[in-house]
């Protein structure tokens, strides 16, 4: 690249590859970034108060890609320039994403830089990266080191790449793109490990953060407060003005709904009348339609709207029982009674109760 780092303001300041020495380390289940720090102490030539270092572990923690830089590396007007809001990365990470299906060596031809990741076909991170200068070397010869430095074989397949490396949040993560190339994406837990900086400045972000977000949460919860108390009270007053704007038209209506209600009265009695008032003659009608010659009513008692007692007597006994069963063959009645059948004087007294369907009496009184 033409410049020290490219950046996205809040997301991270890419920096050149060839200013790192990078490392794969195998890790143990524990104390990760301790191991990772041991290796790079191990490997460099200054003690790790002297070093910018940072590292991204696989998603098993089994390895970690671990990348160092003497702080002469960068002067301090560079340094200076590191937005304090944003991740401090080697650019190259940005090609991990782009890693060959079954292995293989990939290489990016930027501007000024040309840059080389080697992986073995069951490890998720490069065995070996290298960033060199493209006025010291060229593709060809910078495939032909890392083939010599991983030990890979000479047909290893090799992918070829260009563009600019860029970086963006969303929410939580970092993620980090070679133009159209498969992005690589680092977690809110591994963007502290992924930061050059000094831990005591990683620290004081992370407070800064947890503070600028606590004012952040509280303003929003405020800004809400004041939206719903807002609302309601909008809400209170649309609704009082409702309210006094229906009392003033029912008002207005009374003496309306006072006749509306009168008229209801008036129909609910006549519906009561006509479906819970006996109907004494209707009843006596259908009995004297099955009344025998010989036998004569001397007592009818409506009981009640749907039941008639009737005393009588007959010159003919078995007449009673004929007329028993021809009520209650009477599709319109349901219940049929003879009792104090009495023989005197050549005539036979009975007293007959007759239950009849409401709904067939007053079926009959609306069609005449």
């Amino acid at each position: 690249m033409s410049s020290l780092f490219s950046k996205n303001r809040a997301s991270a300041a890419l920096l050149p590859g060839n200013r790192f020495f990078v490392r794969l380390i195998e890790l143990e289940p524990d104390n990760i970034a301790s191991q990772v720090s041991l290796a790079i102490e191990t490997v460099s030539p200054f003690p790790s108060e002297q070093m910018l270092m940072g590292y991204i572990t696989s998603n098993d923690n089994k390895w970690a890609l671990a990348y160092a830089a003497h702080r002469r590396r960068f002067t301090a007007e560079e340094s200076f320039a590191w937005p304090d809001d944003c991740q401090v990365i080697p650019e190259f990470l940005a090609l991990l994403g782009q890693r060959p299906e079954k292995g293989g060596i990939l290489i990016h031809e930027g501007t000024n830089l040309l840059t080389a990741l080697a992986w073995n076909e069951n490890q998720p991170l490069p065995k070996c990266v290298l960033v060199v200068d493209k006025k010291d070397s060229s593709v060809d010869l910078l495939t032909k080191e890392i083939i010599e430095r991983t030990g890979l074989p000479t047909s290893t397949p090799v992918v070829h790449t260009t563009g600019e490396f860029t970086s963006a949040r969303n929410d939580s993560l970092l993620i980090l793109n070679c133009d159209d190339g498969k992005p690589f994406q680092l977690s809110s837990n591994q963007l502290d490990n992924a930061d050059i900086r000094d831990a005591d400045f990683l620290s004081t972000r992370r407070k800064k953060e947890r503070v600028n977000k606590l004012l952040w949460n509280t303003a929003r919860v405020a800004l809400g407060v004041i939206i719903l108390s807002f609302i309601f009270e909008v809400s209170a007053f649309l609704i009082n003005w409702r309210s006094n704007n229906l009392r003033l038209i029912n008002e207005s209506r009374q003496s309306a709904v006072q006749e509306i209600e009168s008229a209801q009265a008036i129909s609910a009695r006549i519906t009561e009348m006509n479906t819970k008032a006996p109907l004494p003659l209707e009843m006596l009608a259908v009995a004297n339609e099955h009344r025998p010659p010989t036998v004569d009513f001397q007592r009818v008692n409506c009981k009640n709207n749907t039941q008639l007692e009737i005393e009588a007597r007959t010159t003919n006994a078995s007449d009673v029982y004929a007329f028993e069963k021809s009520l209650k063959e009477t599709p319109g009645v349901t219940f049929v009674a003879t009792k104090d059948m009495r023989a005197r004087d050549n005539f036979t007294t009975f007293s007959v109760t007759i239950t009849f369907k409401p709904e067939t009496l007053r079926k009959g009184v609306s069609n005449k």
